[in-house]
């Protein structure tokens, strides 16, 4: 006899079970969002992050901003911490970097990375093994980053991340860019 009632009750488990879920996640949510929110804020000074537009990886909105600036939280798949505070031409950068294609930026960008970053090499930009201590790049701490639409700029600035001051990370490629340490660094 029960056999008779148990798919239509089956089908009204199944039907409640969403909603359950998702006033259990909404809850959960809250703490987790308030993480993600407070990673990404800071990547920057707070004169930024206080203001800006916070998306999580996938690129959803968390928090709505009122300046110019975007911040990102520390990416959980890397190691190190590596939230991000940035300006629209590294919106594009970040966009042509992960789909591989070229940026197509026309100003100046700046990111924050007051956190530090994942370990990289430097003259590579996908790489994803260690290159050697001459290239990888182990030990970046808080910095900004510039990129500038025209490359010819960057001609007379350093190569080598070693060198206690700013470098052109990733030079001779689409995603040159300018590494600007914001504490001493140790050789």
């Amino acid at each position: 006899m029960l056999s008779k009632y148990l798919p239509p009750l089956v089908g009204l488990l199944i039907a409640a079970v969403p909603m359950t879920l998702t006033a259990q996640e909404a809850a959960y949510a809250a703490p987790e969002l308030k993480a993600q929110i407070k990673s990404a804020m800071s990547a920057a000074p707070a004169s930024i992050s206080a203001d800006a537009t916070v998306l999580d990886w996938n690129m959803n909105v968390l928090r709505e901003g009122t300046n110019e600036w975007t911040c990102l939280p520390d990416r959980a798949d890397t190691p190190g911490t590596d939230p991000w505070c940035l300006t629209e031409a590294w919106m594009d950068f970040l966009h042509a970097y992960v789909n591989k294609t070229e940026p197509t930026y026309s100003e100046i960008g700046f990111a924050y990375m007051l956190q530090g970053d994942t370990p990289v090499s430097n003259s590579d930009p996908y790489a994803t093994e260690p290159t050697g201590p001459e290239d990888w790049v182990t030990d970046v701490g808080p910095h900004l980053m510039i990129v500038v639409p025209d490359k010819k700029l960057l001609a007379n600035i350093s190569t080598d991340h070693l060198n206690g001051g700013p470098w052109i990370m990733w030079p001779n490629t689409p995603y040159a860019h300018i590494m600007i340490p914001l504490e001493s660094r140790g050789r």
